[in-house]
């Protein structure tokens, strides 16, 4: 890393200090912290303490987003391990490459307890991509914001949504109220194969779909050459003399875009 003093990084570095007291102290000790220059640890060193906790609900706010957009998660792991996550190297990770702290938490976070949540984390990301209709242009064919595919297991949406009634019109209470997780498990084996969809008046649509659906659009979460999604639609089932018209089809739909 070059020795130069990058206002941003520090920047970034502030704001993870005022959420997690435990790197403040370790950037102002001796320990390694990779991210930050010698130079930048040292304009760190000289903040005022008081300054990162003149906002004591700056915590307490940023969880309430994720509970909100991770309900049924929160209930199945526990809303003090979802707290944690403001002390991990995931969200460490989302606030230096100025990610959304929603997708951080479902797509890095949620990994190391993927065993407990099964296809539920899974669901909530994907609805949380969803609602995120506004990504960078890419070249490329690719998927049309507002659309999430996922694969979870089989039976997992209707568990999802009897767990989502479960919690109320009202989840981050309901969540509040809760002593300890849901001994709850989801589905565990088989698959299913999901498509999330943002609706025109800010809701979210979620169905099944066909297995070849789901895995072109996965294929195409990162946008690729046209030529190589005709590939995969090939590969997925489609026949040779269709699959260029079939991409056609779904740019038509709004699935894909470019």
């Amino acid at each position: 890393m070059s020795a130069r003093l990058d206002p941003r990084r520090i920047q970034r570095a502030l704001v993870c200090m005022m959420f997690d007291p435990s790197y403040a102290a370790l950037v102002r000790g001796d320990g390694s912290v990779t991210e930050l220059t010698a130079g930048e640890r040292a304009v760190l060193r000289g903040v005022d303490p008081r300054g990162l906790t003149t906002d004591d609900m700056r915590r307490a706010r940023a969880l309430h987003v994720i509970l909100d957009e991770y309900p049924v998660s929160a209930a199945l792991i526990g809303v003090e391990v979802v707290d944690r996550f403001f002390e991990s190297a995931a969200f460490r990770a989302c606030v230096f490459d100025r990610g959304s702290m929603a997708l951080g938490f479902g797509r890095d976070y949620l990994v190391a307890l993927a065993d407990r949540l099964q296809g539920v984390g899974a669901i909530e990301t994907a609805m949380a991509s969803a609602r995120r209709v506004e990504r960078p242009r890419s070249p490329g064919l690719g998927c049309a914001p507002g659309v999430a595919p996922v694969c979870v297991p089989d039976g997992t949406l209707a568990w999802y949504q009897r767990a989502r009634e479960r919690l109320g019109p009202d989840p981050v209470q309901a969540l509040t109220k809760l002593r300890k997780p849901w001994p709850n498990k989801p589905p565990r084996t088989g698959l299913e194969h999901l498509l999330i969809e943002a609706k025109r008046d800010g809701g979210l649509a979620l169905g099944t779909a066909s297995a070849g659906l789901v895995g072109l659009l996965i294929a195409a979460e990162r946008p690729r050459p046209r030529a190589e999604l005709v590939t995969v639609a090939i590969e997925l089932g489609a026949a040779a003399d269709e699959a260029d018209e079939l991409l056609d089809d779904l740019i038509a739909d709004g699935l894909l875009s470019q």
